[in-house]
């Protein structure tokens, strides 16, 4: 269905090619919302497969003390079996309550008669990618919306790295801005330091790797960062214990939302910044491992740091090897 201009949809629906755009584009629908209600804004984000749609249906059509409405996300409603596909269809066909409602799609396929239904009654955002021209136009639109100041190689550099995965550019811009500060020079010397050398990987994707459960793709990063990145395990075990330290703060601080997340992780660093579809996607993780994941977690890599640097007779190499392929396995041994 066609929405006009300056209007914010009550039901949407958002698909894409690529997590990081529709991270991306949640975060800016979100933004939008709260322009319109509010710093009162009550958010509630649920987990396909993960929750009862007892408990979404319910969430529409509650009225909240504090907020005039509500801002209800479904994450990966491709997770849903087909009983509860439709008895949300059912609910959504003709929506019209006062809280907003979104699902949006970081994986897998959505079922076709959802996806219709929002096409047709509400609203569908599709932040797919299609050509070279839409890829170009999103990183110049990016990079231009993060208020750094380019210098035209530097840009081209960036452009020529990102190659076809142009969404990669959204947390480089958030680490550049928080590295260099709001409204930065860029120059080529500068991007070079950021951007990853041929060969390597860049240590979101790793960690990412690591979230999702890919242990194979988990061991193949860790192997470019060591080899062709020439990073020592000590700086690998570093990453995943600030990476570890965010889902320890999250998850034990009755956090329910992005903005929550940030103000737990600021009471830690008053510097702390990152965009709430990163938040959301910590969230997520921590949720996933719960108290007890994250807790041998630490045990794991308390283990780790030990091997490396000499106890009980591991290579260091080996010792790192086995922390991520442990942790790894216990993201998709949970997730299931």
């Amino acid at each position: 269905m066609a929405v006009a201009a300056g209007v914010i949809p009550i039901a949407t629906m958002i698909v894409g090619d690529d997590p990081a755009l529709v991270y991306n584009s949640l975060d800016n629908f979100s933004q939008k919302v709260e322009a319109k209600v509010g710093s009162d804004l009550e958010r509630i984000t649920l987990q396909g497969g993960d929750c009862s749609i007892s408990e979404l249906v319910g969430a529409m059509s509650q009225t909240f003390m504090f907020s005039p409405c509500a801002l209800i996300v479904l994450r990966d409603p491709s997770q849903l079996k087909a009983e509860e596909v439709e008895l949300l269809l059912q609910a959504i066909e003709s929506y019209s309550g006062e809280n907003y409602l979104v699902l949006a799609n970081f994986s897998g396929t959505v079922n076709s008669k959802l996806k219709g239904l929002f096409s047709s009654r509400h609203a569908l955002i599709n932040c797919s990618l299609k050509n070279k021209s839409e890829k170009k136009t999103f990183l110049g639109e990016a990079v231009n919306e993060s208020g750094l100041r380019f210098a035209p190689d530097a840009y081209r550099l960036l452009s020529e790295s990102l190659g076809e995965d142009v969404a990669n550019v959204v947390p480089l811009l958030e680490l550049l801005k928080t590295s260099l500060g709001e409204g930065a020079r860029v120059d080529v010397q500068t991007i070079e330091s950021y951007l990853s050398a041929p060969g390597t990987v860049a240590p979101w994707d790793f960690t990412d790797a690591i979230e999702s459960g890919r242990v194979d793709q988990a061991l193949e990063f860790l192997w470019r960062l060591m080899g062709a990145g020439d990073k020592h395990p000590l700086w690998v075990l570093g990453v995943l214990q600030r990476r570890f330290t965010e889902l320890a703060v999250v998850n034990g601080s009755g956090v329910h939302n992005s903005s929550q997340a940030l103000a737990a992780l600021k009471e830690r660093d008053e510097k702390y910044t990152r965009p709430p579809f990163v938040l959301d996607k910590m969230l997520a993780s921590a949720k996933v491992l719960g108290y007890r994941g994250i807790s041998q977690a630490f045990v794991w890599m308390s283990q780790a740091d030990r091997q490396i640097k000499g106890e009980g007779g591991l290579e260091p190499e080996l010792a790192i090897e086995l922390l991520v392929a442990r942790l790894a396995k216990s993201f998709s041994s949970r997730a299931r």
